[in-house]
C-alpha cells in the first residue's frame, strides 16, 4: 500500500503541474483571441471573462486525458532515470502492480472526464452562446469599439467612438450615422454619455457639445443645427439566435437520435472516458526508459502518438457524419488500433513468457485448496 500510495502521489503532483501549464497556455491564446474580437467589436469587452472561464469548461475533457498521459510519462521517467524503478522491480514490485495503480488513478480521472464530455462540456458551448445573446439583445451598444466604426442593429446606425471608458459609459469625440429609408442623420459630438430612463427602462445616448446635420448633402433640405444636449435612443434588438454545433446538443437528446451526425457526436463523448484510460495505460509503457536516456527521451513519440491518435478519430468522426462507415464500427476501431499498439508494446518489452507467468500463478492460485 505505500509503494502503491507513493506511486499514485508522484503520478498526481505531476498531473497537477501539467494541467497548470496546459491552462496556461489554453487561457492565454483564448484570452489573447477574446481580446481581439472585443477590440473588434465582435463581442463585448464584459463577457471576455466568462466567456474564458466557459470555454476552459469546455475543453477539460480533452486537456485532463492528455495531461495525464503526459503526467504518467514524466512521472514514470524520472522514477527509471532515478533507478527507483530498478530498485522496486528489485523489491518484488512487477509492472502489473505499477500498472495497476495507475489504473485505478485512470479510472477516477474517466469517471470526471465523463461528467465533463457528457454534461459540463455541452452545457459550457451553450452557456456561451446565452452570453453573447443576450448581452446584444440587453445592450445594442455593448460592442462598439473604440477608435473603429461600428455597425449596430440592422446596420441602420453607425457609431464611432475615438475614447471609451473602462464601463463603456463616458465617450469623447462621438460621431454617430443614423438612416432611415432615404433619410441621413449625422451626428458629432465632443463627449457623450450613456443614461437610463429610470421610469421606462429606455436607454439613451446623450451627446454633448455637437452638431447635427440632416439630409444629403446637395439637396435644399439639407439641416445643420448646433446642440448642447442631445439624447439618441439605443433600441433593444430581438435575440439573434447564434448557430449551434452538435457539441451544445444535451446528451439525452444524442441518445435518443439516429442521426449519423448525433451518433458520431456521441461516440465522440464516449470515446473520451475510454480514451483517458487507454493512454494512461500506453504513457506507461512508453516511459520506460535507461538512466542514461532520461525522463524526456520519449515525449516527442508520445505527442506524436497522441495527435495521429485524435486527429484519426475527428477523421472517423467525420466519416460517421458522411455515412461513409457504419455506426456500429464508428470510432471503436480507433480505440483498438491504440489497444493492440499497448498490447504490442507490452509484449515486447516483458514477452510473453511474463504474461503466462501471470496467468498460470492465477489460475494456479484460484485452484489451490483451502487447508482447514
Amino acid at each position: 500500500m505505500v509503494i502503491d500510495r507513493y506511486l499514485a502521489k508522484e503520478v498526481s503532483q505531476t498531473l497537477l503541474a501539467v494541467l497548470v501549464v496546459l491552462l496556461l497556455i489554453f487561457l492565454g491564446r483564448y484570452f489573447a483571441l477574446y481580446l481581439a474580437d472585443a477590440s473588434a467589436g465582435k463581442i463585448s469587452g464584459a463577457i471576455v471573462v466568462d466567456m474564458l472561464l466557459l470555454q476552459t469548461l469546455g475543453a477539460m475533457s480533452v486537456i485532463l486525458p492528455f495531461g495525464l498521459y503526459v503526467a504518467v510519462l514524466l512521472a514514470f521517467g524520472r522514477l527509471y532515470k532515478d533507478s527507483e524503478m530498478t530498485a522496486l522491480a528489485a523489491c518484488g514490485v512487477g509492472i502489473g502492480r505499477v500498472l495497476r495503480t495507475v489504473l485505478v488513478l485512470a479510472v477516477f480521472c474517466s469517471g470526471v472526464v465523463a461528467v465533463l464530455a457528457f454534461w459540463g462540456t455541452p452545457w459550457a458551448h451553450e452557456k456561451s452562446l446565452q452570453v453573447q445573446e443576450q448581452t446584444t439583445a440587453v445592450s445594442p451598444f455593448a460592442a462598439v469599439a473604440a477608435g473603429q466604426f461600428s455597425e449596430v442593429g440592422s446596420k441602420q446606425r453607425v457609431f464611432y467612438v475615438e475614447e471609451l471608458s473602462a464601463d463603456r459609459t463616458e465617450l469623447r469625440n462621438v460621431f454617430v450615422q443614423d438612416r432611415k429609408g432615404d433619410e441621413l442623420s449625422l451626428y458629432s459630438a465632443r463627449s457623450g454619455y450613456r443614461y437610463t430612463d429610470p421610469e421606462t427602462g429606455d436607454s439613451y445616448l446623450v451627446l454633448v457639445d455637437g452638431f447635427r446635420y440632416e439630409g444629403l448633402p446637395g439637396r435644399v433640405d439639407f439641416t445643420l443645427n448646433e446642440f448642447h444636449k442631445y439624447a439618441v435612443r439605443l433600441e433593444e434588438q430581438p435575440v439573434a439566435p447564434l448557430r449551434r454545433k452538435r457539441m451544445s446538443v444535451p446528451s439525452d437528446r444524442l441518445w435518443q437520435s439516429t442521426k449519423p451526425a448525433d451518433v458520431a457526436e456521441l461516440q465522440w463523448r464516449l470515446s473520451l472516458p475510454l480514451a483517458t484510460v487507454l493512454l494512461a495505460m500506453l504513457g506507461v509503457l512508453l516511459s520506460r526508459t535507461s538512466p542514461r536516456q532520461g525522463r524526456f527521451a520519449k515525449l516527442f513519440v508520445a505527442i506524436l502518438v497522441f495527435v495521429t491518435y485524435y486527429n484519426i478519430l475527428g477523421v472517423a468522426q467525420g466519416w460517421i457524419e458522411g455515412g461513409k462507415i457504419p455506426p456500429a464500427i464508428g470510432l471503436w476501431w480507433v480505440h483498438g488500433l491504440l489497444l493492440m499498439l499497448v498490447a504490442y508494446l507490452a509484449l515486447r518489452q516483458f514477452g510473453g513468457r511474463w504474461l503466462w507467468q501471470r496467468l498460470w500463478q492465477r489460475m494456479t492460485r484460484r485452484d489451490r485448496p483451502v487447508a482447514g
